[in-house]
């Protein structure tokens, strides 16, 4: 007779990540994950879409998943979606307590932030140029959003990021007095994703913090 798996209370694992993408977020979250050893800790919910709906839905589709997991988080750009896709897909997951990583335009202001502070309007196509001759200068080779590597050639200027990413967050909330993802360009919150996973690391069991919840 096969043994009968009871699960505890010590199995339930850290955060399930949902991701618009299957290559640039998911390649340095990945990575990330598995440098510090949290691989089965941390999981990645399946693929089921890039619009933000289907990146929330891939979070409520996971059966239990609150069950099982103590956070749980989504990655979205705001890219061209509309603001009703956006912003309705940011109360909905308010309302289940699930924190959002957000980029305006893109993931790629994430990386961006790595190597510099930006508060100008920017776009996709200014984000890539820049990363490919931060990349050639620095690295001596092209960025490539589908490059497996990225995490480990940037790792030793997270810190930079994350110093930048909370900046930019102060600047928008000093000049409005309140955040408005969609139309704050550039903004991303990717850092605090970023931190709950090293808390993760350093076995803390205080909530991870997000803006969506504050």
């Amino acid at each position: 007779m096969a043994r009968k798996i009871i699960k505890t209370k010590d199995e339930k694992k850290a955060i399930l990540i949902a991701l618009e993408d299957t290559k640039s977020s998911k390649y340095y979250f990945a990575s990330m994950i598995k440098d510090f050893g949290l691989s089965g800790k941390i999981i990645f919910a399946k693929h089921i879409g890039t619009n933000p709906t289907k990146v929330l839905e891939a979070i409520t589709s996971t059966k239990d998943y609150k069950k099982y997991f103590e956070k749980q988080w989504i990655v979205i750009d705001k890219d061209d979606w509309s603001k009703d896709d956006f912003n309705g897909t940011l109360n909905r997951a308010k309302s289940l307590d699930i924190c959002c990583a957000i980029s305006n335009e893109s993931y790629e202001l994430w990386i961006l932030l790595h190597f510099e502070k930006i508060t100008r309007f920017t776009n996709r196509e200014e984000l890539n140029r820049k990363l490919k001759a931060y990349f050639v200068q620095e690295f001596k080779i092209t960025y490539d959003k589908s490059n497996s590597d990225i995490y480990a050639i940037i790792k030793s200027r997270q810190e930079t990021a994350i110093k930048n990413a909370k900046e930019l967050y102060e600047y928008h909330i000093n000049i409005d007095g309140s955040l408005k993802p969609y139309e704050h360009n550039p903004f991303t919150n990717i850092y605090e994703l970023v931190l709950c996973i090293k808390q993760v690391v350093n076995h803390k069991n205080n909530p991870c913090s997000c803006f969506i919840q504050s």
